[in-house]
């Protein structure tokens, strides 16, 4: 430890205290002797003795005061001896000696003690004096940790900012003295503004209160300004003699002088500045400028944790909200697998309608059995650090079965804290059963759910590997409805889907067990008639197969006959691939459809041409329109009683480049089924009305042309508009055009087929019905549709009259269209007889060879200017 000067001063008074009085003593004798010597007498030595003893009692202490005495008693007993004869006394002196041998000590002693008794007090006092001061100082620590303990409790617990202000603002006032406290604030303007809170203890202030509230100051202006730019307290001792204090009048008038201005500091920035007055003048005093600045700073530093809590808490609000509005599931899992959070999506995921169902429970329960053991790998994984994502299926607490996709991470968390696993899982349920969809699509038929040529192929190669490993044969079958287009013209496409539904059911139960019944497009089918032994295998479930078709279907009401036509290819016989198998079975069920229909055949090679003739029949025809090879032929009808010709019917007509004239009936159908009789029947309608208004100008005005619609052209959406830009460009009068239509075109999609058939009818279009007697059973649609003429199927004329039942059908449907106000018009007369009859039945019209054959243009033309007619008896 340092040895100080104080310490180095009361070592030497020790050292005096302890020698100088006996060396006082010393020297008062020896001097009382030196002056005796002179001759000078000094009066009552022991006196002067006695005070020395005292005096070094006091001032050296006991110790000193007895080595004193002990001196002064020597010199006593010499003094006072008989002279020449030391310390041998005469008379009272022995008495004197003794006296003063046991005085002296005693006086030394008292004096000593009381020495001590001084100090004791002095002692005492000085400590009671540091003590008063530890325990006021003490007491002052003490007030301002309690101070500052009730302000940040008061701070902590305020609503807000505001609130904590005046919370502090009116303890410092208490605590410290201050008259009034404000609070400063930068306001949007940029400046500070004086805020709402703040206390007084006095009153009069009213005035300086509401000068506070309407002025506002810039960094460095006013007591606020310098505080706030400067970022440290600032003391004024008179502020109405300060420069830099606008307020300084109001502040005389009410009579504030000192002021103290303290910043409230919050992560570097002051956010608030405190102002304090009081109505003396006051010097700086630091003390009380370090209680307020500390106060201020408890302040800042809870402003600052008040703000990173409240930033916090709305940090977490809307992680909250946004986890909560977020649609997928987001969950927390502890590393054993308890549920540990989850947003409401999760919730409604899982299918639970409170967060107590499921939180603090193993996540496991949710998954269905097989899943559970990867699940947890996959958690494993994921808590080692690995980013990981996982497809699973979990049964909700309703037991509805879903797919979720989950990715999930590591959560971050403190040290030693149980580590955790943070997902986003979302329902890939739709997304799964749209995969699960388009794989039957790629495999199965949407209709009938019978494998669809994909599967088809993939089910006839492994039928075909196994036959090379066992020897054996594989069947190809080929089936195409008979007439199945007839039926959905009829009918409507609804029907003809739950006749294909029928069909296929029947061709399942017909097959043997490992066969195939696959559904390859419309109406056709194909089979895999798989591990054969024989030829005959094929045959007899060929054969199978037929006879389930000589019972009706059931079809919505209707009993529906149909027939099927097959082909079968034999593999390794007839090829080695699967597509070359299944174009062969084609190629035989075409053959099965020219012998008859309903009926089998094996494929054989020279079918392939046939094949192949029709595929470069289909590839002319697609050239023909643009190479000009299509025309149209005219046949006339002639009024039955007049025998004048009314118009003319169009037909097509090709003409082949190399083959010459193709007829209709081979290349119509093949337009319908490739769609190419949509292009070629609008190019028949513009060349027919076209022709028609031609021959008009040249005098025959009341021609009219009669063409027949496809149900491709009929169910086209824009057909009306279509035929009005035709008449428009060619220039006939709608009255002058019939449209034939055929039963069954007519019944398809019947509302449909009523609004355009109305819509043409509006236009003045004349609609009649082709073929009438062969196709719809119902006669309800002459009613219900808008029609003009019936026109009798050939089939009905051809044996008139010598066929009863066809002339009772030929008279009875002139007698009924009559009935309903429509015209009769008879195809395929070829006979005067035919002819007589349908004048003896009062029909209206006819064509048909008899008259006259379909003509080209230019001899049609010439048949018109010859004035040719029907001769009338």
């Amino acid at each position: 430890m340092a040895i100080t000067e104080q310490d180095l001063r009361l070592a030497k008074l020790d050292r005096w205290r302890s020698v100088g009085g006996p060396s006082l003593a010393v020297l008062a004798i020896a001097g009382m002797e030196i002056l005796a010597l002179t001759g000078f007498r000094i009066p009552n030595p022991p006196a002067i003795l006695l005070l020395v003893v005292a005096f070094s009692s006091f001032y050296g202490g006991t110790p000193s005061g007895l080595i004193c005495a002990a001196i002064a008693w020597v010199f006593f007993a010499y003094h006072f001896s008989i002279p020449g004869l030391p310390f041998r006394y005469a008379g009272e002196n022995l008495v004197r000696v003794l006296m003063w041998a046991v005085t002296t000590p005693a006086m030394a002693l008292m004096i000593g003690f009381l020495r001590r008794r001084s100090e004791r007090v002095r002692e005492l006092t000085s400590a009671n004096v540091a003590l008063e001061t530890q325990i006021a100082e003490r007491k002052r620590a003490e007030a301002e940790v309690r101070l500052l303990q009730t302000m940040t409790l008061a701070v902590t617990e305020a609503e807000d900012l505001h609130s904590a202000l005046e919370v502090v603002l009116r303890k410092v006032c208490e605590s410290t003295g201050w008259l009034i406290g404000q609070a400063w604030m930068q306001g949007e303007s940029g400046r500070l503004e004086c805020v709402p809170a703040w206390h007084t203890r006095a009153p009069g202030l009213e005035s300086f209160r509401k000068a506070s509230l309407e002025m506002t100051f810039a960094p460095d202006a006013g007591l606020p300004g310098r505080v706030w730019s400067s970022k440290k307290p600032i003391w004024m001792t008179d502020v109405t003699r300060e420069g830099n204090f606008p307020r300084a009048n109001v502040a005389q008038q009410a009579g504030l002088k000192a002021g103290l201005g303290i910043p409230v500091m919050a992560g570097g920035e002051a956010i608030v500045v405190l102002e304090f007055f009081v109505r003396e003048p006051r010097q700086e005093d630091e003390h009380l400028t370090g209680i307020v600045s500390s106060i201020a700073a408890q302040l800042g530093t809870l402003i600052q944790r008040k703000r990173a809590e409240t930033a916090l808490r709305q940090s977490e609000n809307q992680l909250r909200a946004i986890i909560d509005a977020e649609p997928e599931c987001v969950k927390t899992v502890a590393a054993d697998g308890t549920l540990l959070q989850m947003n409401a999506a999760g919730l409604a995921m899982i299918e639970a309608s409170r967060a107590e169902q499921v939180i603090g429970k193993p996540v496991f329960n949710l998954l269905v059995p097989e899943y559970r053991e990867p699940f947890r790998a996959f958690m494993e994984n994921v808590l080692r650090g690995n980013k990981g994502e996982m497809e699973f299926e979990i049964i909700g607490l309703k037991g509805a079965h879903r797919w979720m996709e989950t990715h999930s991470v590591l959560m971050p968390s403190d040290n030693g804290a149980v580590p955790r696993m943070l997902s986003i899982t979302r329902d890939i349920t739709e997304r799964k059963q749209t995969e699960r969809r388009l794989k039957q699509l790629a495999h199965y038929d949407s209709l009938t759910d019978l494998p669809n040529r994909v599967q088809f192929i993939e089910r006839l190669e492994q039928a075909m590997a196994d036959a090379d490993v066992h020897e054996r044969l594989v069947g190809v079958v080929f089936l195409d409805l008979d007439r199945f287009k007839y039926i959905n013209d009829s009918l409507g496409h609804g029907k003809g889907d739950l006749l294909l539904k029928e069909v296929a059911v029947r061709l399942s139960g017909a097959v043997r067990r490992g066969d195939t019944v696959a559904r390859l497009s419309g109406d056709e089918f194909a089979l895999v008639l798989a591990d054969m032994g024989h030829v005959d295998d094929a045959t007899h479930v060929a054969q199978k197969i037929l006879d389930v078709f000589r019972q009706p279907f059931p079809v919505a009401g209707h009993e529906l006959f149909i027939t099927a036509s097959l082909g079968i290819s034999l593999y390794p016989f007839d090829d080695r691939g699967a597509l070359e198998l299944l174009r062969n079975a084609d190629v035989a069920m075409y053959r099965a459809k020219d012998t008859g229909k309903n009926n089998f055949q094996f494929y054989v090679a020279e079918m392939t041409a046939k094949a192949t003739e029709r595929l470069a029949l289909e590839n002319d025809l697609r050239s023909a329109l643009g190479q000009g090879e299509l025309s149209l032929h005219y046949q006339p009808i002639a009024d039955c009683k007049t025998g004048r010709i009314l118009g003319m019917e169009a037909l097509l007509r090709w003409t082949h480049p190399t083959r010459g004239m193709i007829p209709p009936a081979l290349f119509i159908p093949l337009a319908e089924e490739t769609g190419l009789i949509i292009p070629i029947g609008e190019w028949v309608l513009r060349t027919a009305c076209g022709q028609c208004r031609a021959w008009q100008k040249l005098g025959f005005s009341q021609l009219h042309v009669a063409v027949n619609l496809s149900a491709g052209q009929f169910h086209q959406k824009d057909l009306p508009v279509s035929i009005y830009n035709i008449l428009q460009e060619s220039g006939l009068s709608p009255a002058h055009l019939d449209l034939e239509l055929t039963e069954g075109l007519v019944m398809q999609r019947g509302e449909a087929s009523v609004n355009t058939l109305r819509e043409l009818k509006a236009m003045d279009i004349h609609i009649s019905i082709d073929d009438f007697g062969t196709g719809y059973s119902s006669l309800s649609y002459l009613k219900r549709f808008p029609i003009d003429v019936l026109k009798i199927d050939q089939s009905f004329v051809h044996d008139i009259p010598g066929d009863a039942d066809d002339a009772a059908i030929a008279s009875t449907i002139i007698t009924m269209a009559h009935s309903l106000d429509l015209k009769v018009v008879a195809e395929g007369v070829e006979t005067q007889e035919q002819l007589n009859f349908m004048r003896a039945h009062s029909c209206d019209a006819m064509q048909g060879y008899f008259f006259s054959k379909p003509l080209p243009v230019d001899q049609f033309e010439k048949l018109l200017q010859s004035g040719a007619r029907l001769k009338v008896d």
